[in-house]
């Protein structure tokens, strides 16, 4: 699902104001807001399409996509995770420049893979963009099933997601896009996979392809695999 997708999703324009900001580790920035309109209709993995730059000549410059980590049931508060990168795009410079106080536009929620079922056996692959889908596909599931989520990092021992089943998280080092394919394969091709488990793949663009295809090897059908490309080498946001 792209940016575009999200917007066609939602015909309503809503505004966030931001109540914190924090580094998490693993180059992640988490972003706590209030939206104008509270009630929204969320399912975990749907995402945001957010006006990172308003001055942007181009619609990629101006939206990027971030996935929902999760939304409190008692306020309708909702969180961000956002990577920020060495080479930072418009959304990394959004998200490193914000402050408790800002606001910001979003259209949404929408776009996904969006999870399916609460008690499906569950794959996620990604990499560190996909922490917070991982997370809120993780905690929407029913305690005892079965679940994996493989995701690769740089540094693994900097990688901590905030989830009730972090024993399920499996890090994968990698740094370049080519590692992040390699490692994500190998692992998927290794994993146990429980009968009819559902698929969320998400991040990079060749990564994903290649991870889709080695389980449509395995035999699970295209209709429980569920992808998405957050960003593909020269191009950070999707």
């Amino acid at each position: 699902m792209s940016v575009l997708t999200t917007i066609r999703q939602s015909t309503v324009k809503n505004s966030g104001l931001v109540t914190s900001v924090a580094d998490v580790g693993d180059g992640l920035r988490r972003l706590a807001f209030a939206p104008h309109q509270a009630e929204l209709t969320w399912r975990p993995g749907q995402a945001l399409a957010v006006v990172v730059d308003p001055t942007g000549r181009r619609m990629k410059d101006r939206w990027r996509h971030y996935t929902i980590r999760r939304r409190d049931p008692d306020d309708g508060a909702l969180e961000l995770l956002v990577a920020l990168h060495d080479d930072p795009g418009p959304g990394a410079r959004w998200a490193a420049g914000l402050s408790p106080g800002d606001e910001f536009t979003f259209m949404g929620p929408g776009g996904g893979p969006a999870l399916e079922g609460h008690d499906a056996p569950t794959l996620v692959v990604g990499d560190r963009t996909s922490a917070a889908s991982a997370g809120a596909i993780l905690d929407a599931l029913d305690p005892a099933t079965p679940a994996v989520a493989l995701l690769a990092t740089p540094d693994p021992g900097a990688a901590d997601l905030d989830t009730s089943r972090a024993s399920d998280v499996r890090w994968v080092a990698a740094t370049s896009s080519e590692e992040i394919r390699s490692r994500l394969v190998e692992s998927v091709a290794d994993v146990i996979l429980e009968p009819d488990v559902r698929a969320y793949v998400t991040g990079e663009r060749d990564a994903m392809r290649a991870v889709r295809g080695v389980l449509r090897d395995r035999g699970v059908p295209k209709r429980r695999i569920g992808v998405h490309a957050h960003w593909t080498p020269g191009r950070t946001g999707m």
